[in-house]
């Protein structure tokens, strides 16, 4: 059964999911630029079944983190933060699941500390996306600009705008934890300036430069139908392919689903599980 709790870091207070808290060595989750913890609902509730466990976290700005003040945020940042909670645990090492930027901080962290990372999971995040990828992304963002009639409203305007596909259960979930009362409305908690922050962060790295120092078992899942367009993809293929080829002991694997169906697809959670376990 998943825990909330808080954690505080050095820059701020943490809101985290655990699941499986008896698990002998934790995988922390990291998720991508607008999203929250419960993206990692189904592969956390997969891996307690099997004796398994994660620790879910929102990233600060997002779900129920703090929002911290401007000049906070980075993916060095966040990677920190991952470390603080792996310290407030008493998690010594421990393996990253990240998603789409979540996977950027992964690797980030494990360059900062390398041998406190067990394995790496990189979820649709590797390289530099493609221009098409990113508007579609971008596009995603308007959600957090007002206000909703209700909850109802809101997940609908969602699942219509059709990222997030196929729809189902845990996308609800997913989207209806962010909501905050506003009156008789309904806005999105995560904030669009931390947002904003950490995109253009992102787009001032050179990501590619970081791989040589990526020394841990890595498992690269690549959503292989695009977003937005026929060469809207987040990894390309040049990417996924250069990574591996670079890389001996990654793994990789192409699913059937664009850069958000991927985290949930079973396919993927199939594939993360059987990686952790070898």
């Amino acid at each position: 059964m998943a825990q909330d709790f808080d954690v505080a870091t050095r820059r701020g207070r943490l809101r985290v999911r655990r699941f499986g808290a008896d698990a002998p060595l934790a995988t922390i989750c990291v998720p991508g630029l607008s999203s929250n913890s419960r993206v990692f609902d189904a592969l956390g509730e997969r891996l307690e079944a099997h004796g398994g466990g994660i620790v879910a976290v929102d990233l600060r700005g997002r779900g129920w983190s703090e929002i911290t003040p401007p000049g906070t945020y980075g993916w060095e940042a966040h990677a920190s933060d991952l470390f603080d909670v792996a310290e407030a645990l008493r998690i010594e090492r421990f393996n990253i699941v990240g998603h789409s930027m979540g996977a950027y901080i992964a690797m980030r962290a494990a360059c900062i500390e390398p041998t406190r990372i067990a394995r790496l999971v990189l979820i649709d995040g590797l390289g530099v996306p493609s221009q098409t990828a990113l508007a579609a992304i971008r596009s995603g963002l308007v959600r957090l600009t007002g206000t909703f009639a209700s909850a109802d409203a809101y997940v609908a305007a969602v699942r219509d705008a059709g990222l997030a596909a196929p729809w189902n259960a845990y996308w609800d979930r997913h989207y209806r934890y962010d909501l905050i009362e506003d009156g008789a409305s309904v806005r999105p908690r995560t904030n669009l300036a931390a947002v904003t922050e950490d995109a253009a962060y992102g787009a001032g790295q050179d990501v590619r430069a970081g791989w040589p120092r990526i020394i841990q078992n890595t498992l690269v899942v690549r959503a292989a139908l695009p977003l937005g367009g026929p060469d809207g993809f987040v990894v390309t293929q040049a990417d996924y392919r250069a990574f591996l080829d670079a890389h001996p002991q990654a793994r990789g694997v192409e699913i059937a689903a664009n850069h958000f169906g991927v985290v949930l697809d079973p396919n993927t959670l199939e594939a993360i599980e059987a990686f952790l376990r070898t």
